[in-house]
Order: C-alpha cells, then sequence, then structure tokens
C-alpha cells in the first residue's frame, strides 16, 4: 500500500468554517455519493448545511442557518419525493431538516417552545420508527451544553428528545437521569435481534462528572429516564463525563454486540452486552508516558476492527494529552479486543480530536487504520495550522502517509466507495471549509469545484 496509491481526485473550497464530518448519498440521481456537511461559526452566529456533487465537487445547494452546524448528517426522505432528505444541528438551539433535492428548509426546531425553561445545542441524532402514525421516521436527539459557560461554571441539564420526522414538532422530551448536561450523540443499541431496541447516551462533560447510560424510546416518549441504567459511573472525586458515543461490536463472541467506551477521564472499558458488566478496563493515565502525563482526555469515539490475526475484533483508541483546554500531544492505541492488553502505541506532537477510521484498504483481509492528525501553534507573528493523514498497515505497523496539508482538520473523514466503482475514496474537510476528495487505486484527477 504506497503512498503514491493516494491522489487528490478534486477539492471543494468555501467562505465558512466546518467542524461537521462529512456524509453521503444520492442527491441528484447520478448514482455518486454526494457529500453534506454543516457550516459555520459560533462568534458571528452564522452557518450552513451544504450539499457537494460527489462527482465533480461543485455546490449542489447551500441552506443557510443562524448557528454554528457542527453535527453530522443523517438521512431519510421526509417527503416522500423518493431522494432522501437531511436532519443537522448545531449550535443556538438550531435543529433542521432539509429537503435533499432542492437544499429548501423542510422544518427548523422551534426554539420559542415552552416545553422547557432553556434549549442548548442539538448533536447528531438517529432516525427511529414512526412513533406518531403519519409514515415518516421520528428524530431522537441530544440537547444540552451551553457554549457560554466558563469551565467550572455550573451546568444546566440536557435532554433526550424525539421530534416529528415530519414538522420537528417535539413529541417526547426528557429530563437527564442525574441532572448533567450533555454533549454525546445518542445511539441506537440492539444487543442481539432478539433484544428490544436501547438508547445509550451520556451525561457529564468537560469538567462535570457524568456516566453512560441506557433506556428505551418509550421512556423518553414518557418523560422520564429515571428507570435508566447505569452502565459506567464516573470515576470518584473526578469531574469528567462521557462525551463520544462508544463503538458496537461483539467482542466476546457470544452472538450478543458488546460496547466499548472512552470516557473523557481516560478510560477505555469493554462492556458485555449481555449483562453490562466490564470485561476489561484501561485506565490510560497508568500507562502513558510511565504514568507521568499531566492528563488525559478523550474527544474521539474508538473503532473496532480486526487488527490481529485471531477472531476477535480489536480497538484502536486516541487521546489528547493535557487538561481542558490546553493539550501538548496526543496518544492512540491498539488495543487487544479479547485481553485488553496494549499491542501497539505511539506519542504524537500533533492534537487529534477526530475519531480513527478501520478499513482493509489493501483487501488482505486485516483492517487498517485511516488517522487524522492536527495542530494548531501559536506564535509572534500568529496562529500556524496544520494536519495530515495517514494509514496504519496493521500487518507491517508501518505509517503511511495519505497527505500533509494547511489548516486545521477537525471532523472525522468519510470512507465510502461514492461512484461504486469498487474503490473507496477518503473525504475529508478542514477548518475553513476545504473539502477534499482523496481516491486510491484506478485514478482520475477531475478539476476543482468552488463552493460560491
Amino acid at each position: 500500500m504506497p503512498s503514491d496509491e493516494f491522489e487528490t481526485r478534486w477539492t471543494a473550497v468555501g467562505n465558512n468554517r466546518m467542524m461537521s464530518s462529512p456524509h453521503a448519498t444520492d442527491l441528484n440521481g447520478d448514482s455518486v455519493l454526494d457529500i453534506v456537511v454543516g457550516t459555520g461559526a459560533e462568534e458571528s452566529h452564522s452557518g450552513s448545511i451544504i450539499a457537494v456533487d460527489g462527482a465533480s465537487g461543485n455546490l449542489l445547494w447551500e441552506a443557510e442557518t443562524d448557528g454554528e452546524m457542527f453535527a453530522s448528517a443523517q438521512f431519510e426522505d421526509l417527503n416522500g419525493d423518493n431522494v432522501d432528505d437531511i436532519a443537522l444541528g448545531g449550535r443556538d438551539q438550531q435543529m433542521f431538516a432539509v429537503n435533499g433535492a432542492t437544499g429548501d428548509i423542510l422544518w427548523s426546531f422551534d426554539k420559542a417552545s415552552t416545553l422547557r425553561e432553556a434549549w442548548y445545542q442539538f448533536y447528531s441524532g438517529q432516525f427511529i420508527d414512526d412513533i406518531n402514525d403519519d409514515n415518516v421516521a421520528d428524530w431522537l436527539v441530544a440537547n444540552g451544553g451551553d457554549p457560554m459557560k466558563e469551565p467550572d461554571d455550573e451546568r444546566d441539564n440536557g435532554y433526550l428528545m424525539i421530534l416529528s420526522g415530519a414538522d420537528g414538532q417535539p413529541l417526547g422530551v426528557a429530563d437527564l437521569p442525574d441532572g448533567r448536561e450533555t454533549y454525546m450523540s445518542p445511539l441506537l443499541y440492539t444487543p442481539h435481534p432478539d433484544m428490544a431496541i436501547e438508547v445509550l447516551y451520556g451525561t457529564g462533560g468537560e469538567t462535570w462528572d457524568g456516566s453512560l447510560w441506557s433506556t428505551s424510546i418509550d421512556a423518553i416518549m414518557q418523560g422520564d429516564l429515571s428507570t435508566s441504567t447505569q452502565i459506567v459511573a464516573p470515576t470518584p472525586n473526578v469531574k469528567k463525563g462521557f462525551m463520544t458515543p462508544p463503538a458496537i461490536a461483539d467482542l466476546t463472541l457470544d452472538g450478543i454486540q458488546d460496547i466499548v467506551v472512552s470516557s473523557f477521564d481516560g478510560r477505555l472499558i469493554l462492556v458485555d452486552g449481555r449483562n453490562y458488566t466490564h470485561t476489561w478496563t484501561i485506565d490510560m493515565h497508568e500507562v502513558v508516558e510511565n504514568g507521568t502525563a499531566s492528563g488525559l482526555e478523550s474527544w474521539a469515539s474508538p473503532t473496532v476492527g480486526y487488527f490481529t490475526p485471531d477472531s476477535v475484533p480489536d480497538v484502536f483508541v486516541n487521546y489528547v494529552i493535557g487538561v481542558f483546554p490546553q493539550y501538548s500531544s496526543s496518544y492512540y492505541a491498539l488495543v487487544d479486543g479479547a485481553t485488553g492488553d496494549i499491542l501497539w502505541s505511539e506519542t504524537t506532537e500533533h492534537t487529534i480530536f477526530t475519531s480513527p477510521l478501520s478499513v482493509d484498504l489493501d483487501s488482505n483481509g486485516r483492517d487498517d487504520i485511516v488517522l487524522v492528525r492536527g495542530a494548531e501553534e501559536w506564535r509572534e507573528e500568529g496562529s500556524l495550522s496544520y494536519n495530515s493523514a495517514s494509514v496504519l498497515d496493521t500487518c507491517s505497523m508501518n505509517t503511511i502517509s495519505l497527505y500533509n496539508r494547511t489548516n486545521l482538520s477537525i471532523g472525522t473523514p468519510l470512507i465510502a466507495d461514492l461512484d461504486m466503482d469498487g474503490d473507496e475514496e477518503i473525504t475529508s474537510e478542514e477548518f475553513q471549509l476545504i473539502v477534499r476528495l482523496v481516491r486510491n487505486s484506478h485514478l482520475v484527477q477531475i478539476s476543482d469545484g468552488h463552493l460560491g
């Protein structure tokens, strides 16, 4: 898998900032998946949702919003035109459904709703089966987090919500059971096909403790999460919560999907999906820099893949070194899924906020790991930002450079076969709204597209 197998196919450049991770669906009927991302700037209370042609990089449409749209798009045909529509949220109580064919707003969340005294940020949600019998899928989402608060300020309680997919009206709103804020996108979880669907959610934040919980759709509809199951509790006397969704895979090989979660306080935990017992736990504070690291925090979900020769899926995870909001470097590790042993690790001067991705790029039966790393250095003449992507070959444990670029990258890349030709493409974004499609094998160079 030499680095010259990767080439930039197109680049799309716009005028706004972007923290949203790219997701893809075919919006214009050309059998090529198109890219949808959110944009915006917290300071100016402005943003948009954009769709980029997956074939050319040209802008298909842009739906303007009144706040930064940092969540990741989810897709469902909400208006019956046989084209996927988009649900995406962000800051300033902004939550939208957008017509996938035209970019017109189908509905927006009513910030004036009196169901609660205050509304907060909307995170990435998931479509669920129709709840209110209108033949339209409905929307599960978390609302919480106040960016105007100082790190040690008291934080307000967050909510889990179910909104009508047809018009965005709240069908159910439930306060979190521990009175904490939330930053985690809720995750639908089916341990086994014969078992009921659960909703996994996290509470707490950068400076307030919290837990990983499980509840049901019915509980959210009833507005009562008091019967939620606490899957992972806070570390005593540590004010850090659970901010990133877990990974789901059967690591115990019992036919039940297990839960791999990375806490903001530096723990990596394998939870048995059968009974919620903890199969293994790693406290990364005891490992990194011989236990002397100033702090370890995780802004990224673990990734699961077959990184070793055995039949048990393994785990790859990354942490930033430092204490919010000051970070100096990052640590990432490959963990044996069966034992919880760290098989490989590395410390880098970059900061890593994106989730690693696993994919078998060279079709050898072993998953490889795609890493995006970035840094922002402050100098007398101003700030210097850069990011790079690389592929960790898990057979040789060699790292192959994919690209090195200016600008900071926050969102997790998308790996998908956009044009359905059997070859994977990697779609990445940068902080200053630059979307690039990088392709491996059978390369075709396509001219740059521009986003207005």
